[in-house]
Parts: structure tokens; C-alpha cells; sequence
């Protein structure tokens, strides 16, 4: 018997699970000495981590200033109000540190939190007036700031009134606060006004005008370079590849819970996640095992968009043990007929 299945996160529950309210943290002091002014504000990516292989750009500012969600390149990765750009890690046993993305001196720090993944209104309430969760802000030159959100227990190494190097590390990846996943959520703002990093410009109408005749480039952004690489994501990627013993939700993997197959398991599929679908992409996964096809999907196009969505393929034991010997699975994000992301994986059953 064949498994055909997937799991998923739309867009509706990202806006009532992810953080969406204002970022403050307490214990801000006033600042007693100047930030050294730089010719032109930039920044540089705020994570010690490699773009697409174990960190990916799972959300955007949301650039429609009225009800309704546009990314930065017309696209739907992001949510409501969302008011910073999110860096996400695999699950809750990754990480990575977080780095200044431009010099500055420490307005405030909370270091305190314990790291939970948010999943009901009982996790939202106990958070309440503290959905930054731990986190840093950074005051820079001429009215800019940075503040960066979700960081783990006890890993904050700086306190206010530090000056920042850039590049320095400010902690570590987490969970704490409103967070549905581990990430770090970075806000830049001019003035007290929120900035998105890839257009320099806060969100208004004119953005909604702009992205549909061209997207943000070097020239318009706040991003020492690479601004392609970040922007990746946004279109929809493939983020994990893998095979397990059975099927498995999008909180199993959030979780870093999931077991392989051994010899003897009730099952074994092959289980491609990818972030930022849009309405109409397949996931198309394709299985051979040692003695030859093993299982497919052509996969259902996606009734709306979705932050996250799971599928896999694969099949129930009927024999004592599963064949010993490699198996390869491939897994297509296709849109309109292309392919968007692809990948493979293999898992040696002895």
C-alpha cells in the first residue's frame, strides 16, 4: 500500500501563530555616547549561517500598508503587519549565532525567556507584552535602528550601553517569545518607522507599484550585497529532504522529531518540506529503492499559498523486513509547469 500525504502551515495560521505585535523590549537606557556615522547606512547578514543549506528566509515585511500581504517581489511570503525579515534554522535542535548587521550601541537586551514554539492562544497569551521574546536592539547612525528578536535562553552575550562591532555576535538562534519556529526576526527601522531592507523604503503604495515592473536590486537595498541569495526563498524553496519510518506533521519537524526507518518499521517514506509555496504549486516526489520504483507522487497544486507544507510518499511493510540496499528519493517544486526548487536524498538500510 502506497502513503500519498502532506502536512502543511497556511498563511492564515502563520498570521495567529507568528509574531505580528509590536517587537519592544524592556530595560531600554539612554545612550551616552555618539554611534560613529558611516557614509551610507548598510547592513550585512545578520546570521553566522549558510543561505539555503541549513538557514533559509522564511518570512518578509509586508509591504501593503492596508489589509492584504506583498513581499518584496510581489509575492505572498509574508503575513499581515508583518514588520521584519525571519531567518529560520531546520527545527528546535538547530542553530546558529546572530550577528550585528551594523555597528551600534545596545538600546536594550532581555536574555530571560524560555524557548517555546508557540501553537495555541493559551502559548500566545503567556507571551503577551513580550513577543520579542530575548532579543537585542542596536541603535546606528542617523536615526537608524535594528532589533533582533527570538534569541535563546541565556544566549545574549551583550548588555546596554555596549558598543557593537559589525558582524559581532549578538547570541544565538532561538525560539523564545511569539514563535512558531526557531529563527531570528530582524526589524530595521528609520525614525521609529519600519524599513524594508530589500526596496530602503517603508511599506506604501508606491512599493506595491514598483514590484511589479521590477524587483529590489543592489542599488536599491540596505544589503551589503547578495541581495539575489536572500530573495531566494521568497519564490519558494525546498528546505529538507529526508526518509522516515512513518508519516509526519510540520510540528514533528519543527520539532526534530522524527526517527528513520530500520529493517523492521511499519513503514517508510521519503518526506520533502518546502516554505513559501504559492497557489497552484506541486510538490512532485519520486522514490526508487534497491529493487526499483519504490513510490511517486505527482502531487495536488496547492489550493492557496502556504508558509510551509510537508508531502510524502512512500509505502507500508508487508514482507518481515524492508530490502536491503540504498533508496533515492527526488523531490520538484513545480510552478506553472517549471520546476522551482529540486532536490534529492538517500537512506542505506543494512
Amino acid at each position: 500500500m502506497s502513503i500519498l500525504m502532506g502536512s502543511d502551515v497556511t498563511r492564515a495560521q502563520a498570521v495567529s501563530w507568528f509574531a505580528r505585535a509590536v517587537f519592544a523590549l524592556s530595560f531600554f537606557v539612554p545612550l551616552h555616547e555618539a554611534v560613529q556615522a558611516n557614509e551610507t547606512f548598510r547592513l550585512s547578514l545578520p546570521v553566522d549561517c549558510k543561505l539555503g543549506q541549513d538557514c533559509f528566509v522564511q518570512n518578509y515585511v509586508d509591504l501593503d500598508p492596508e489589509p492584504g500581504v506583498l513581499d518584496a517581489i510581489c509575492g505572498s511570503a509574508a503575513y499581515d503587519g508583518h514588520k521584519g525579515t525571519d531567518f529560520r534554522v531546520l527545527n528546535t535542535k538547530a542553530t546558529a549565532n546572530v550577528l550585528a548587521a551594523a555597528p551600534g550601541i545596545v538600546r536594550g537586551a532581555r536574555n530571560d525567556m524560555a524557548d517555546r514554539l508557540v501553537q495555541t492562544e493559551i502559548d500566545r497569551a503567556g507571551v503577551k507584552g513580550r513577543e520579542c521574546g530575548n532579543g537585542v536592539v542596536l541603535v546606528h547612525e542617523d536615526g537608524w535602528e535594528t532589533q533582533y528578536c527570538h534569541l535563546q535562553k541565556g544566549s545574549v552575550a551583550v548588555k546596554a550601553g555596549d558598543k557593537i562591532a559589525r558582524g559581532q555576535k549578538l547570541g544565538r538562534i532561538g525560539y523564545s517569545g511569539l514563535a512558531a519556529f526557531a529563527h531570528v526576526h530582524l526589524s530595521v527601522r528609520k525614525d521609529g518607522a519600519v524599513v524594508d531592507p530589500f526596496w530602503g523604503r517603508s511599506p506604501s503604495k508606491d512599493i506595491l507599484k514598483a514590484c511589479t515592473v521590477s524587483e529590489p536590486s543592489q542599488e536599491t537595498s540596505l544589503w551589503q550585497n547578495g541581495v539575489g541569495d536572500l530573495l531566494k526563498d521568497a519564490s519558494g524553496s525546498l528546505i529538507e529532504l529526508g526518509f522516515a519510518d512513518g508519516p509526519m506533521s510540520t510540528v514533528d519537524l519543527e520539532n526534530g522529531s522524527i526517527s528513520s526507518p530500520l529493517a523492521d518499521s511499519g513503514a517508510l517514506v521519503f518526506f520533502a518540506r518546502a516554505i513559501n509555496l504559492r497557489k497552484g504549486d506541486r510538490l512532485v516526489l519520486k522514490v526508487q529503492g534497491p529493487e526499483g520504483e519504490f513510490a511517486a507522487s505527482t502531487g495536488k497544486p496547492m489550493p492557496r499559498s502556504k508558509a510551509q507544507w510537508v508531502a510524502f510518499s512512500g509505502r507500508k511493510l508487508r514482507e518481515k523486513r524492508w530490502p536491503a540496499g540504498t533508496y533515492q528519493g527526488e523531490a520538484v517544486l513545480v510552478r506553472n509547469g517549471k520546476a522551482v526548487s529540486r532536490g534529492t536524498a538517500r537512506f542505506v538500510l543494512d
